[in-house]
């Protein structure tokens, strides 16, 4: 599920302030967006309906999607399919337009997404009409409420309104007998950026398996008719088996705008999506990251959005480790052009979480430079201060602010020193337990 939209945010988080300090709630005409039923909602409906854990399989070559377009008799649409089959799968000569644009670079030309948008009377025309009302799916519940009153019944309705149009048989990319990426486009705007529990909120989620043309139909994530490619890319990151990584009960900000998996899938008012975080990058096998481990190297690290996705893995106490480290210099360049900073992006990882509601341990965290710990206390989503270096700051050991040490409060034996911008690239002194290696007693 796509994060809330930076205002939308805000306002959820100033009516918390209100009613924890006991102040009166916003007017009635303005509740419906604001209260604290509904930010509850949004996160417990967020929770039953995405969660990723494992290793995921390489997501590379060619993905074909599909786009079914619906609207409703009490919402009807005015945009054309041409819209959504430019902002999806045309290619630019910039690089920064469309969906297809963005996981060509972000990936390191290692995957193309293509695909076609359908609507009633085929590819070339038009809208599907849903068999029911708007309000029938929404149900007040965001389209996440329990069936038959949600989207799961709008998409079993949908499938057999394209059946007689659509072979989806097409869009099973690894003959598995399963349809792997379906857009759903609905007429309107999204809750997330309404706040409207009579809208649809932007999610992936799955429906009984319904089998046409021979293949399954069962996972599938739905977007607004005015949605722009970052809640798209957000959403196609889920199908490939990407999590959340923002917090979803907004008490924190978790990777923020450095990630498409959390706010940055908003940056540019979501028309320039950051990059996925290295984590996700190395996750759906994009980068194979280089580890050091029980060593010491002075390392050069190219800008992230190009040069094949430099990453350096550092391994906390075990090669094998669960707990690491993953370094890479995030630069304002390609679709990264919008990021709230630039230099060298340490994360945190601890891959015995599942994603990032507990701000005080992540799944993914970043180390933010100047050691205010901002995206952990949801005082904003990124600054120019969270990169390395920042002032005097230009090491990360143990002894440091923030600090090199594992989740447990131990050391991980693990020191990141010198770390010195040279143009676009940075350089860094890395120690990886040579530092803490047990003397060896000289014979006599």
């Amino acid at each position: 599920m796509v994060s809330a939209s930076p205002e939308l945010r805000s306002r959820f988080l100033r009516t918390k302030e209100l009613v924890q300090a006991g102040e009166g709630l916003p007017d009635v005409a303005t509740i419906d967006v604001l209260d604290l039923r509904t930010f509850s909602l949004i996160s417990s409906r967020r929770k039953r309906i995405h969660t990723t854990t494992g290793e995921l399989t390489p997501v590379v070559g060619t993905r074909r999607a599909l786009v079914l377009l619906v609207d409703f008799s009490d919402n009807k649409a005015t945009q054309n399919q041409q819209h959504y089959a430019d902002m999806l799968f045309s290619s630019s000569n910039d690089g920064t337009v469309s969906l297809k644009d963005f996981y060509w670079e972000a990936s390191y030309h290692k995957l193309t997404v293509t695909g076609e948008v359908s609507g009633q009377g085929g590819a070339t025309h038009g809208w599907y009409r849903a068999p029911r009302p708007y309000s029938y799916y929404t149900n007040n519940n965001f389209g996440t409420g329990f069936y038959p009153q949600n989207t799961q019944k709008l998409v079993e309705d949908l499938v057999d309104l394209a059946d007689p149009f659509v072979n989806f048989a097409d869009y099973d990319n690894d003959g598995d007998g399963i349809v792997d990426a379906v857009f759903i486009v609905h007429a309107g705007s999204g809750a997330e950026v309404t706040g409207n529990k009579n809208h649809i909120w932007s999610h992936k989620w799955e429906i009984s398996p319904k089998t046409v043309d021979g293949v399954k139909v069962q996972s599938y994530s739905i977007e607004p008719e005015d949605g722009k490619i970052g809640v798209f890319c957000h959403e196609l990151g889920h199908v490939f088996g990407l999590p959340d990584l923002y917090d979803t009960d907004y008490s924190s900000s978790g990777t923020g705008d450095w990630d498409l998996m959390a706010a940055g899938s908003w940056n540019n008012g979501g028309q320039t999506p950051a990059h996925p975080t290295a984590y996700c990058k190395v996750k759906l096998g994009w980068v194979k990251p280089v580890t050091i481990f029980n060593s010491q190297q002075n390392v050069t690290i190219k800008p992230y959005a190009t040069n094949d996705g430099q990453i350096y893995k550092l391994p906390i106490k075990e090669i094998n480790s669960k707990e690491y480290f993953l370094l890479s210099n995030r630069q304002k360049k390609g679709f990264d052009r919008y990021l709230p900073g630039k230099g060298l992006i340490i994360e945190h990882i601890d891959e015995n979480k599942t994603g990032n509601t507990n701000d005080t341990h992540y799944l993914v965290d970043i180390e933010q430079c100047d050691g205010k710990l901002d995206l952990n206390k949801g005082a904003n989503s990124g600054d120019a201060n969270d990169p390395f270096p920042y002032g005097m700051n230009s090491s990360f050991t143990d002894s440091t602010t923030p600090n090199s040490k594992a989740y447990d409060g131990s050391d991980s034996e693990i020191a990141i020193a010198d770390i010195q911008r040279k143009g676009d690239n940075i350089t860094v002194d890395i120690k990886s337990g040579v530092l803490h290696a047990p003397k060896i007693p000289v014979a006599r």
